[in-house]
Parts: structure tokens; sequence; C-alpha cells
């Protein structure tokens, strides 16, 4: 899965590979954009947490007033998202399919969120037209009526389906109800009479078969259960304002599970005037609700919409393009369930750290890491799987792991996570046989304590983000930090902010040594311009070499030593500043 951020803020461009088991490590000067690009991952994991509009203040990340998201200078005068889709497969089967979903995000008018001004999906080889959704040019009665169709689900916007993928067939007066970032629902604005004449023929035309098989009718998908549902719905209500009530289907109704061959059965039984009847007052009833939904995120989610014959006939036209709608919702929770964020700001050392109650998602050890003590107290109920600094892979309690990286490590012997009742949960940190609380040992120990627990708590084939995690360290502890974070959890994609130039130089070191692969891993270096600062991969050879060093690039050791050896040498030759 790649991620894709430009004009957010000041980054031009920014590209992350977010796959299990990569990692990407951001350098660059302060200021220059790398915040900017974690951040834009944050807004849109804790933008999926619920349903709703894009949270710009939330629990990883607050950023403001929407309007000043976009960056200044930009064209396009909006922020561009793009995120791969890299699973599914074409609506007629066959092999799995790429997608590239691509965002306009604009501010909203109160500027206390963003929404989405165009949304596109297509193919990074794809030939055909893409699908195309979008706010441009939609007609403002119809955009009423689709929001009124989709008042159930809340805080909502509407875009309007402009093509499709492939062919470059359109859906007329089709809309796709966004919350945020996510596709929703797919509903398409109907004339009633074309309602009652659709779904009478339909109907009567699946209910006139002898036989009991499943089938497609004028181009509507098999009678399942779900479209037995809405006709006995439709039935019901209908029996409720006594149109129905001298026809002898009572029976059908008071079943709450009856199958599309028991339905044929009944409707046998009836008398032809009966039958017509039937269908002209269940025409009637279907056409006042003069609208298709196609349910987009699943019924995990709650929705009651019903699918139904019309609905069928929709899905069969909307064909690639709705799984790929249901693709992008796909990547979407994904992406929400995956993100885990540590912030630059450590909690200071402390001999009694708060219990753990609720966790918000996102944050394995909280923003601060101040609930490292509390997650490790209580870790050891489940096991945890990581790799050792051996490079052996092991399942253990987490306590076990924790202390087999804090030894190599070599700022602490073992580590135990002690309750100390209401007071709270404290560290008793083992170093050279003595036992000390963490008021009592450099603060080294306690920055890195949240990144051990982070990093090895978090679920499996997480997205690990963490900024800064040097801070505080030796440098040849920084190096050991890096063996850390690239090996312990290898389900794990890694993203970490440093400004370490021992944290690269092992980075270096490792692909020398064969022990990390190059291509597993992005030293991304932020470069600021005039236009807006854009994020360059540098390539990593299997020798540990760049394959460039910009400018900027941890070069102020490299100038310093140049400088004390053009000086040592002008000192040899008796030169002397004037």
């Amino acid at each position: 899965m790649r991620w894709q951020i430009t004009d957010f803020k000041g980054i031009a461009r920014a590209d992350l590979d977010i796959s299990p088991g990569h990692a990407t490590v951001m350098t660059g000067v302060n200021s220059s954009g790398k915040s900017s690009t974690i951040q834009s991952l944050l807004l849109a994991a804790q933008s999926l947490y619920d349903d709703g509009p894009i949270v710009l203040n939330g629990p990883l990340v607050r950023l403001g007033d929407a309007e000043d998201l976009v960056r200044e200078g930009a064209q396009s005068k909006s922020i561009g998202i793009q995120l791969s889709l890299e699973s599914g497969y074409t609506a007629r089967g066959g092999s799995p399919v790429v997608r590239v979903a691509s965002y306009e995000l604009v501010a909203a008018e109160d500027h206390a969120t963003l929404r989405a001004r165009k949304v596109t999906i297509d193919g990074p080889d794809f030939e055909g037209l893409p699908l195309v959704l979008a706010r441009q040019n939609s007609r403002g009665s119809d955009v009423e009526l689709a929001l009124q169709a989709t008042r159930q689900l809340g805080e909502r916007d509407v875009l309007h389906v402009k093509s499709l993928l492939g062919d470059g067939s359109r859906q007329l007066r089709t809309y796709v109800a966004m919350q945020g970032l996510r596709p929703v629902v797919v509903v398409q604005l109907l004339n009633p009479e074309d309602v009652r004449t659709r779904y009478r023929k339909s109907l009567a035309g699946w209910l006139a078969e002898e036989d009991a098989s499943l089938h497609r009718l004028d181009g509507s998908p098999a009678f399942t259960p779900s479209v037995v549902r809405e006709f006995l719905r439709v039935l019901s209500e209908a029996a409720q304002s006594e149109q129905l009530e001298n026809i002898p289907i009572h029976e059908i109704l008071r079943s709450r599970a009856v199958t599309p061959m028991g339905l044929k059965r009944a409707w046998h039984e009836l008398k032809d005037e009966d039958q017509e009847r039937v269908l002209d007052v269940a025409a009637e009833y279907r056409s006042r609700s003069p609208w298709a939904f196609l349910t987009v995120k699943g019924s995990r989610w709650g929705y009651r919409m019903q699918e139904g014959v019309l609905e069928g006939q929709l899905e069969e036209a909307m064909g690639d393009s709705y799984v790929a709608l249901t693709m992008l919702s796909d990547a979407l929770d994904e992406l929400s369930r995956r993100v885990q964020y540590l912030g630059p700001l450590r909690d200071e050392p402390r001999v009694v750290w708060n219990h753990w109650n609720e966790l918000a998602r996102g944050l394995p050890v909280g923003t601060r890491g101040e609930f490292s003590a509390a997650v490790l107290s209580r870790g050891d109920s489940s096991l945890v799987n990581y790799q050792t600094p051996a490079g052996e892979p092991r399942i253990a309690p987490l306590s076990v792991a924790v202390n087999q990286w804090l030894a190599h490590l070599e700022i602490g012997d073992d580590v135990v996570a002690r309750p100390q009742g209401k007071l709270g949960v404290g560290f008793d940190l083992q170093i050279n046989g003595q036992t000390r609380d963490l008021t009592s040992v450099g603060v080294g120990v306690s920055q890195a304590l949240p990144l051990l627990v982070g990093l090895l708590r978090s679920p499996h084939a997480s997205v690990f983000i963490v900024e800064q995690p040097e801070l505080h360290l030796h440098p040849a502890v920084q190096a050991r930090l890096a063996d850390f974070l690239l090996r312990a959890r290898p389900d794990v994609s890694l993203i970490v902010e440093t400004h370490s130039e021992a944290f690269i130089t092992r980075i270096r070191r490792r692909a020398a040594e064969g022990i990390l692969r190059p291509h597993a891993v992005d030293i991304t270096f932020v470069e600021p311009s005039a236009h807006g600062a854009i994020a360059r991969k540098l390539g990593l050879t299997e020798f540990g070499d760049l394959d460039e060093w910009p400018a900027g690039f941890l070069s102020s050791a490299e100038e310093d030593i140049r400088e004390i050896l053009r000086k040592n040498i002008e000192r040899s030759q008796g030169i002397t500043n004037a």
C-alpha cells in the first residue's frame, strides 16, 4: 500500500510505502515538512475511526483551521491524497486488480473540516476511463434529493458520478454519499413511474416462472433472500393501509423466514386477479421511494438500508466501479486499524504513572508514552510475536520481549512494572544488580521504554509511526535503537522521523552486512523549496552507500571534520589567518 500527499501545509509532495514489513526513515532540516507528512496519515486515520466528516482535531493530531492546511500557492487550491488499493477482483471475476484512489480535498464552508471535491479511481496501467465522483456541475435539486434520500446516515456529503470505470458509460442521476474520506452509499435517483414499471416487470417475470431456480431477469441479479425481504416489506406496508385486506397472503407476511421457493409456492396459490393486484400495490408502494440504494460499507456498520430489485440492477450496471468503491472502503478501514503513533515528546521520568483505563485508538502507549508502565503491567496476559536481537522469531510475554531488547540497548538489565494501588504503576529497573526507579537513572531510559513497549505491543501489520526516537539517547544507543525498530517487528510498517546520524549510519551498516535488505528501507530526505517541500527517496545500495547526498543531508559532522583537517593542514604548512 502506498500513500501520497500533495499541497498539505508546507508539503508540495511526499510518498510513503506503508506495506507491511517496509520501513521509511525521514530526515531533513527543521521545519522542512517531515512532521506534516506524518500528520497527513494521522489525519486520515483519526477521521476513519467513526462515521462522520474528516476530523482535523482529534486524538492523534490537532491541526486547527481547515483553510490553513492547503499549501499556500497550490495551483489546485486543494489537498491531494492518493492511496493504492492493492487487493480485490473485477466484478466479473478474474485476476486480482490494482487500483489507485485520488482525492481533492478543500476546506468546508465553516472551515471546521475538509470535504472531498473530487474522487477518482483508476489503475496505474488502466487504459479506459476512470471512475470519477465530483461536485462540479451537479444539479442542485438532485443534490438535495440525494441528501434527503441518505438522511438516515447523519452527517454526509454527496458527489455526482461523472464516469464509470472502463467504457465510459454513465449512470444518470447517480451519486455517492461520502462520510469524510469514506464512500458509504451509491444512490440513484429515479422517476417514480420508472420505479413502478421496472419493479413490477422484474417481480412479475420471476414470480411467473414455474421452477424455483434463482436466475437473472432483465439484467437484474438472481432473486436473493434480500429481494424477497424487500417484497415482503413493501407488502407489509401496503397491508397496514388495508389495501390488501381481502387478499389471502397474511400467512406469508407473518412468516419471518420466507425463502424464494416458499414465496413462489404461496404466490401460485393466489388467483390471477389477486396476483395482479398485489403486483400493482407493491409497485405503487416501492415507487414512493424513487431511488435505489447500494451500500458500500457493509452490514457490520448497522445501516438498515434494504437491498432489492432495483439495487441489484444498479449493482450490475455499476460493475467494476462498485467493486472499486468497496476496495476503497476496505483500504480505508485497514488504514484506520493499522496506524499506531508515538509522539516526539515522551513523558518525563516519574516514580509512578497513571493507571491505564482506556487507550485511544492508534496510541498503543499514549501520545507521550504515559501509559507504558500500565500496558507493560497488563501485557503478560497475552503473547507477542517478535524477533529477538539475534534475529530469531519468538512468541513470548510482552515483558520478556521488552527486557531482551532493553538489554540489547544497554540501558538496563531488566524492567518490571509494579502496581502501586491507587497511586498508579511504577517501573523497577535493574542496573548492575541494583533496583532503581526511573527518577534515579538517566532520562534516556524513560524515553526509550515507550518505544519498546509501543512497538512490541502494536497489532499485527501495523503502521508504527514515531518522531525523534533518538531524544536524550547517546549516539551508541541511537544506533542500537535503529536495530530494534527495524528488526523487532518484521511484520510492521515503520515510519521514523529522525535527525540522528548514528541512526542512519546503523541502517547503512546493516545493509552492507547483508542483514538488512536495501529495498525494504526508504531513506527519505524532505527538502524545502520556494514551491513547497519535496520528499525524495535516497537510494540505498547493498554496499550501504546512498546514491546521492543532497545539500543539508547529515552534513554538519562531515563539514566540521573537513574544516578541522583543512586547518591542520594549513597549520602544518605554516599558513595562518591574516
